[in-house]
């Protein structure tokens, strides 16, 4: 039709500008000019409009002085003054639609270029199926979506068949694969995986609680079958209260999840060094824990010995030797087992474990080192603790390093009262641990600083066991502070949730 749109309102301006030149009609003829400049709408650039609207007026002008010039009457002049307000009007309004026409095509063309170009996978989809299918469980009495999934559990299935598609940018197709938006159109349904479908529920949640957006992370199929690793928002604005315009924007994190593995195989492989490190400040104790039952077992075979070899041999004392010999074999085995397990390197296991034995344990392989540098040990263990989830050996690892940094805080010469005390306590959903020397402390502006990585106080040191502690308690769900007054010794305290339900 705008194809013809131009000769159609130059025959109608023809045809009216003869009405009202020829006849005699006592009436504003005139005024059909506007029909002239709302049919240029649809042709004619705003330069343009205004040139018809001023051309229909000159005609009107025209055919008044061919009409009228002679004999002009208050009616004719008046029907003129009618004409010309009529078509200067509309074509002021005319000129101010096209104008908004204009602003509002630029900014569709700019959504769609953002729309096609974006690295971002954007989908349009239409929720007005899922809508009202969930008014509908809304109608029929269920309280929430809970409720509707245990009286029927397809229904998340069935959801993702009610979403209609309506259009993806590049990065869609390129992200899975698809090489029109008819083949995605077509995959989508098997692209959700049964992986998905839990995040599905949760996002009909959303939809039945009336909320304008949901994020979720999760996995994917793409068109060859591949897993994708995707965090995807889905924005339903309130201004569509019936859904059927619906964002959907998907970023493929899979290069994130897989840089996230390394990154914690790389924290494991160094923690693992750190222990082994560490074990190496403990050869002394180490040593002393292995040979003293060892001694203790030479002792009593060479006690039974004697006792054999007695014209009468005492049976009774040989096998309380023996007892004795098979009670210290097995501190060597524990000893040893206990240094096997913090020297290995095994994947971070999460059992339920009770802060109280992991210390005592702990104190078994350093209590030669405290008793080295005479330090004067006091526990304070709360009794019946929860037990937490976690990694015994990372706990015990944590556990030894603060202990050693306290004992090698307080070996200073200037320090003349040594003690260290260990706290155990149960505080608003964590179990508490705290660990407190007296040795000369640190700096309130170290502080900041005393946690990073590569960052220490010693002059041999590493500067990586305080920032792997962090990293352990922080994997735990916990936090570790540390407190100090310089010449008043320092406290490191570390918390770890546990459930309620497994404290009571």
């Amino acid at each position: 039709m705008s194809r013809f749109a131009p000769l159609a309102a130059l025959v109608i301006a023809v045809v009216i500008f003869a009405l009202d030149t020829l006849t005699t009609f006592d009436m504003a003829i005139a005024v059909l000019y506007v029909t002239v400049v709302l049919l240029s709408l649809s042709f004619a650039a705003k330069k343009g409009l205004l040139f018809i609207g001023v051309a229909c007026m000159a005609l009107t002008l025209l055919s008044f002085a061919v009409s009228h010039g002679e004999n002009p009457t208050s009616d004719s002049f008046a029907r003129c003054f009618v004409s010309l307000a009529a078509i200067g009007i509309t074509t002021l309004l005319a000129y101010r639609v096209k104008t908004a026409i204009a602003v509002l095509g630029e900014s569709e063309q700019r959504y769609r270029t953002i729309f096609l170009a974006t690295g971002v996978a954007i989908l349009e989809m239409d929720f007005t199926a899922v809508k009202a299918a969930i008014d509908r469980l809304k109608t029929n009495g269920f309280p929430d979506i809970r409720a509707a999934a245990k009286a029927n559990p397809d229904f998340a299935r069935e959801a993702i068949g009610m979403m209609k598609l309506t259009n993806v940018n590049n990065t869609t197709l390129t992200t899975f694969g698809a090489k029109d938006l008819d083949t995605f159109r077509t995959a989508l349904p098997v692209l959700i995986g049964k992986e998905m479908e839990g995040s599905i529920w949760a996002l009909l949640e959303a939809i039945w609680d009336v909320r304008t957006s949901y994020e979720s992370e999760t996995i994917m199929n793409d068109v060859d079958g591949n897993r994708i690793a995707i965090l995807y928002n889905v924005a339903m604005p309130h201004d569509r209260p019936t859904l059927d315009m619906v964002l959907v924007s998907i970023m493929d994190v899979t290069a994130r999840h897989e840089a996230e593995n390394e990154l914690h195989e790389t924290h494991a492989e160094l923690a693992h060094v750190t222990r082994v490190a560490t074990l190496g400040e403990l050869t002394v104790s180490i040593a002393h824990e292995v040979n003293q039952p060892l001694a203790a077992i030479v002792t009593n075979g060479g006690a039974g010995l004697r006792w054999l070899k007695r014209s009468e041999p005492d049976l009774d004392e040989v096998e309380t030797s023996m007892q004795r010999m098979i009670a210290d074999a097995g501190r060597a085995s524990e000893v040893i087992k206990r240094l096997r397990a913090l020297s290995s390197k095994t994947a971070p296991q999460s059992v339920p474990i009770n802060i109280n034995d992991v210390i005592a344990e702990t104190m078994m392989l350093v209590q030669r080192e405290v008793m080295n540098q005479r330090v004067d040990l006091k526990l304070e263990l709360a009794a019946d603790l929860p037990p937490v989830s976690g990694d015994h050996i990372q706990l015990q690892q944590v556990i030894i390093n603060l202990i050693l940094n306290a004992v090698q805080a307080m070996s200073d010469p200037s320090v003349k009262t040594r003690q260290l005390l260990i706290q155990t306590a149960v505080g608003e959903g964590v179990i508490v641990a705290k660990i407190r020397d007296t040795g000369p402390g640190f700096a309130a502006e170290k502080s900041a600083n005393l946690f990073d990585a590569f960052y220490t106080t010693k002059s041999n040191g590493m500067g990586m066991g305080l920032s792997i502690c962090r990293s352990i308690i922080a994997a735990h769900g916990g936090r570790i502070t540390a407190n100090a007054e310089p010449g008043k010794g320092a406290s490191f305290e570390f918390t770890i949730p546990f459930h309620e339900e497994t404290a009571s």
